[in-house]
């Protein structure tokens, strides 16, 4: 079904109109004259400066190249290991380069920058990017192009011509990956790859060349376009972009030939799924994972997973308030929500779908999917931010509520850094939100493991309101900010060891660990192991207070009585369990809450008067 819906996206957004070429960035541009004559390697790349932190100054940062037409390589590896092609330039024994574009180490001989054991291979398929251009200049019969075959002859032979060629790549920053185009100055800038006629003679060439192909194949049902036709024994589109989520720069979702020759399937299909279908679906897939649709964000990056989405008719689905959470979009998804405007129909018809993937070296690696209603995701959206609102105890928060947590402040929550985070976080609390899930355990053990590290500085706004919506989502009710009639006992213990870090403060100021960060951890487990000793040096503070400063003394005392009433008569033996870990969390975490909101509006007050 995945396959199915990004080969109709292919279909809908018109990708498949000339399955000849593939758009793709080129990075610089041979310019010759009519001569055969090099004029100079140029830069096709694109920078922005970006300041600099301390007193360095702005640095380049890169962010594109020139997008050109790219021809697709024609080409199928055979049973026999030989390269099958319709190219007269190529030989069978090395894969052949790509028509006009490719890597600058397959087009120039800049053999000083390639490892040594590397320079037969691209020197070979260097051979068969200037026969074959040869080839076309020949067919084309242009007399303007006869400059390129000068240029061909020379290229192997002059060293001298070869050393300026790795000078101007090393001189521009260059690497040998990097692809590579050529043009005549008779163009005036105009890349060869972008004249009608070449266009023209490649499309026709590209067809007959698949026509061959396809009369020899195996024929069978395709399972992604639904028709009977030749299944491919290769993969010819590569998946791009996902580098930063553990794929190579080529990376595939649908293996064929090559890997199922490694276990003696000779003549294995690409798992009944047919060249066009493979080139519909990875179009697709390059196109969101580029951002390539117009005016629209189709992909985000959270950790070392991507989500890709879109929708059957270009309607938002407000996905992106999941990422960016700024308090706008925030305030308006739970505003409509309020209004009744969002609603759970399942008769919906413009439809929503959800890729989530991760990389696997050269393999693509499908996490998760979805396919529903719009206006369920958006439904399901307005109610993880309502279960995530949490009184925010930060500088600007002032004690008030927030649910302003996008998703990566979350995943970084249960770790330490975002080095930490396990690799299945994002994809849970991706589906936690679209799909209205429980959120698992292991997000909220993640959290109160935190906690109990970090002590104190460990209680985050981000982290609280996803332990709120852990507990929420179990079927446990919580509220935003500090609940006086909230009565069960992990809750209340919470509150007491906030009270108990308050009597410590008014007593002693700022100690170098006070009782949070020391007691913590067994308190939060296990209370009834330290209750009675926490419970005596709250006391002994109290007395301190008393004889100090007797308005502390009273309201602590007072607070100190409130909680202790509502206690069972003796803590609970044993280990508190996840959920009521979390239950005490918040009841810590409410009560410090409440005492910040408490300080802001007596601050405001103040300057009202």
């Amino acid at each position: 079904m995945i396959l199915q819906r990004l080969y109709e996206l292919a279909e809908r957004k018109n990708l498949l109109d000339d399955t000849s070429f593939v758009q793709k960035q080129v990075s610089c541009r041979i310019d010759i004259d009519q001569n055969g004559q090099f004029l100079g390697l140029i830069d096709l790349r694109q920078f922005v400066e970006v300041p600099a932190k301390g007193k360095a100054g702005p640095r380049k940062k890169l962010v594109g190249a020139k997008s050109l037409p790219v021809p697709v390589r024609p080409v199928n590896r055979g049973a026999d290991g030989q390269w099958k092609t319709t190219d007269p330039a190529a030989a069978g024994k090395e894969k052949p380069a790509v028509f006009l574009v490719d890597t600058i180490a397959r087009v120039l001989p800049i053999n000083r920058l390639i490892d040594e054991d590397k320079r037969e291979k691209f020197a070979s398929q260097r051979s068969t990017f200037w026969r074959f251009l040869t080839h076309v200049v020949s067919e084309l019969q242009s007399d303007d192009l006869q400059g390129v075959v000068t240029f061909a002859e020379k290229l192997e032979a002059d060293e001298e011509l070869a050393e300026r060629f790795t000078l101007a790549v090393e001189s521009a920053g260059l690497g040998q990956g990097d692809l590579c185009t050529l043009a005549v100055s008779c163009d005036m800038g105009r890349c060869l790859i972008e004249r009608p006629e070449i266009q023209k003679w490649w499309r026709n060439f590209f067809a007959a060349d698949f026509e061959k192909q396809q009369a020899t194949g195996f024929r069978g049902l395709c399972q992604v376009t639904g028709r009977e036709t030749t299944i491919g024994d290769s993969v010819k589109t590569k998946i791009k972009g996902l580098v930063a989520v553990g794929c190579r720069a080529d990376a595939y979702l649908v293996t064929g030939l090559e890997s199922a020759n490694s276990f003696e399937l000779n003549g294995a299909v690409a798992s009944m799924v047919s060249p066009e279908g493979i080139d519909g679906f990875t179009r697709a897939l390059n196109t969101l994972i580029g951002n390539g649709f117009e005016n629209r964000t189709t992909s985000h990056r959270v950790g070392n997973v991507m989500f890709l989405f879109w929708t059957r008719d270009d309607s938002e689905a407000g996905l992106m308030t999941l990422f960016e959470a700024e308090p706008e979009q925030v305030d308006s998804l739970l505003a409509s929500a309020r209004r009744g405007s969002l609603s759970h129909a399942i008769d919906d018809q413009s439809q929503f779908y959800l890729l989530t993937l991760s990389g696997n070296s050269a393999r693509v690696v499908v996490r998760d999917y979805l396919e529903t209603p719009i206006r369920r995701v958006q439904a399901n959206l307005a109610s993880w931010f309502s279960d995530l609102a949490i009184a925010d105890i930060s500088r600007d928060g002032n004690g008030f509520p927030t649910s302003s947590f996008p998703l990566w402040l979350l995943a970084v929550s249960t770790a330490l850094d975002s080095d930490g985070v396990a690799p299945d976080t994002p994809a849970r609390l991706m589906a936690a939100a679209v799909q209205r899930l429980p959120v698992s355990d292991s997000v909220l053990s993640a959290c109160l493991r935190r906690l109990r590290a970090e002590g104190a500085k460990g209680f985050r706004a981000a982290r609280m309101g996803l332990i709120k919506a852990s507990l929420i989502r179990k079927g446990i009710p919580m509220t935003e900010t500090l609940n006086d009639d909230e009565s069960h006992y992990a809750y209340l213990y919470g509150r007491l060891l906030a009270v108990f870090e308050q009597i410590q403060y008014d007593a002693l100021g700022d100690v170098n660990a006070n009782v949070v960060d020391k007691f913590y951890g067994t308190f939060s487990a296990a209370p009834a192991l330290v209750f009675s000793r926490l419970f005596a040096n709250a006391q002994n503070h109290l007395r301190k207070l008393k004889s100090e400063s007797t308005g502390a003394y009273i309201n602590s005392d007072r607070l100190l009585s409130e909680v202790v009433a509502k206690l069972p008569a003796s803590p609970p033996v044993g280990q508190l369990s996840l959920q009521d870990q979390g239950r005490f969390a918040l009841g810590y975490y409410h009560q410090r809450a409440k005492r910040f909101q408490q300080i802001a509006e007596r601050k405001a007050a103040k300057a009202e008067k």
